[in-house]
């Protein structure tokens, strides 16, 4: 079944309205045995800090080998598998609410939500290798799990059960600084930590004011007035080079290999981006490979729909991985890439993403076609991420996951990374695209997962299609005749088909418009929540006696 890459969102922000969380049942501690996930020498062992902030080893460091395999210390749920600050990490919680993690791994070979049994490889290790042990908020001893009599630890309830991504990432938070600051002194250490915990603070307060009046812009009359405006100036400057809708896009005469990528929800059976007509554009059967959120392509490796909300820039290198590899596969055979949803983000994070790569060479992509990709931020997400940042907002959207955990986490942290607002999109849109790639932006015209506002990309070729009698364009559009056509154009480097000054500013009145309701559900649901702590915050204090002097 076609699965909307992005609608998942937007059905979780409206779901999120008018769902509470689900209390889950409280479950008793049980035993568990655990063995070292490795066979080899510890070369520093347990050291916890006298203060949070100190340097220190918060469990146990091995001298393994580079590519020495790392087995799961007991069966259990990984429950966070990815990079922080720089590293990999897989993050495994047992039966008796204990959480094991692996850290500075080379490769990982889980993903969250897998159920794991003890011996079962993890990853492989890179210089070092590094297990922890924690009970909630408490790093434990990880060797006196090992031999003698299973140990039953108390862990409080609600951290019995997988946390969000975000908050499995921050448990991992005290470990990693830990770690890096071990050869610093106490209170350089304490300057670092307090720093970086007020700049956390700093940046959180400074996204929602971005979101506020990223909201404030968007009730401006003025903003829309502006957009219709630039639409007709786009459509007058595309005169001159757009193509006669009676020039038949010109077939390929050469072997061309294709990536797709799937966006935000889909996983590694059918999606939306299959329904592309691959044949009809000139590609072989065999020349058509999709990316998997995992490593490698979905043949090599299925994932699942919270594969998608994993660090946008760790899927990057995962796509530029996959371009790397066929292009040593392949040489001189040219690499188009077609991405649907947030599928464009990932690639193109991937070709023009410099973060922990020793080698600045960027694999050699002939064309980047996106479908439906919010270049400028989704709506949806920005809703997401403001209405979290509300004490009930955010509560909601955790027991929303927690109830449904097979969805998209609200607060993944590529939905936050998608808010139109976000650090990343900022980051992202400074960047040039490469400059002998082509690259062609296609939005649909009533799309409301990712308004066709949002898919303009400077730089690139925009243009806005639809699919006729689709109830849901965002999914249908890639299959669609008009679709076909400008990707076609675009892989053969020509501009998008020439339309109508009436066509241009139709396209541009029905996206705002929706962009503008999804905008105005978005800030209720802040300003509701905001609204809803005062509340709460007010009753507590009238039920709660006053101390007399």
């Amino acid at each position: 079944m076609r699965r909307s890459a992005a609608a998942v969102v937007l059905a979780t922000l409206v779901a999120l309205l008018a769902t509470t969380a689900r209390p889950a049942a409280a479950t008793g501690p049980a035993a568990v045995t655990y063995r070292p996930p490795v066979d080899a020498p510890v070369v520093d062992a347990f050291r916890p800090p006298a203060e949070s902030w100190n340097a220190g080893n918060r469990g146990l460091e091995y001298a393994t080998a580079p590519g020495t395999a790392v087995g799961a210390a007991a069966d259990g749920e990984v429950v966070f598998a990815g990079p922080v600050a720089g590293g990999l990490h897989v993050v495994v919680l047992h039966d008796d609410g204990l959480r094991t993690s692996y850290s500075f791994l080379e490769r990982v070979s889980v993903r969250r939500g897998d159920k794991v049994r003890q011996g079962q490889p993890l990853g492989t290790t890179r210089d070092r290798f590094h297990f922890g042990v924690r009970a909630g908020d408490a790093y434990l001893d990880p060797a006196k799990l090992f031999g003698g009599p299973p140990q039953v630890h108390l862990v409080p309830d609600d951290l019995r059960r997988p946390q969000s991504e975000a908050e499995e990432r921050s448990g991992l938070a005290r470990l990693v600084t830990g770690l890096a600051d071990r050869a610093k002194a106490g209170g350089a250490a304490a300057v670092e930590w307090a720093r970086d915990k007020a700049a956390r603070k700093v940046a959180t307060e400074l996204d929602e004011l971005r979101g506020a009046i990223h909201f404030a812009m968007e009730s401006n009359p003025v903003t829309h007035v502006t957009r219709f405006a630039n639409a007709a100036h786009e459509w007058w400057k595309s005169r001159q080079t757009c193509t006669p809708a009676d020039v038949a896009p010109p077939k390929p005469q050469e072997r061309r290999l294709a990536v797709t990528v799937a966006g935000l929800g889909s996983d590694g059976d059918q999606d939306s981006v299959d329904s592309v007509d691959t044949a009809g554009l000139g590609y072989a059967k065999a020349d058509v490979v999709r990316f998997s959120y995992r490593a490698g392509t979905t043949a090599e490796s299925g994932y699942a729909a919270t594969d998608t909300t994993q660090d946008i820039h760790h899927s990057a290198r995962l796509l530029r991985d996959l371009l790397e590899r066929l292009q040593i596969q392949l040489p001189g055979v040219p690499i188009d890439v077609i991405a649907h949803g947030q599928g464009g983000i990932v690639a193109r994070a991937a070709l023009t993403d410099e973060v922990d790569r020793a080698d600045p060479r960027l694999p050699a992509v002939t064309s980047l076609i996106t479908l439906g990709s919010p270049h400028g931020g989704a709506p949806a997400a920005t809703a997401l991420t403001m209405f979290a940042h509300s004490k009930v907002g955010d509560a909601v959207e955790k027991g929303f996951h927690h109830a449904l955990p097979d969805l998209i986490d609200p607060q993944g942290t590529s939905v936050t990374q998608l808010a139109e607002q976000s650090d990343f999109m900022r980051d992202l849109n400074r960047r040039p695209l490469p400059e002998d790639v082509n690259v062609t932006s296609i939005g649909a015209r009533d799309d409301v997962t990712v308004p066709a506002g949002v898919t303009h990309l400077a730089g690139a070729e925009n243009v806005v299609v639809s699919a006729p009698g689709s109830l849901d364009e965002h999914s249908d559009m890639p299959a669609a005749a008009q679709t076909h056509r400008e990707i076609a154009l675009g892989l053969a480097g020509l501009a998008p088909t020439c339309q109508s000054l009436g066509d241009a500013l139709a396209d541009a009145i029905v996206s705002d418009a929706i962009r503008y309701v999804e905008t105005g559900v978005g800030g209720t649901a802040w300003m509701g929540g905001r609204y809803a702590d005062r509340r709460i915050k007010a009753l507590l204090e009238a039920t709660v006696p006053r101390r007399s002097d």
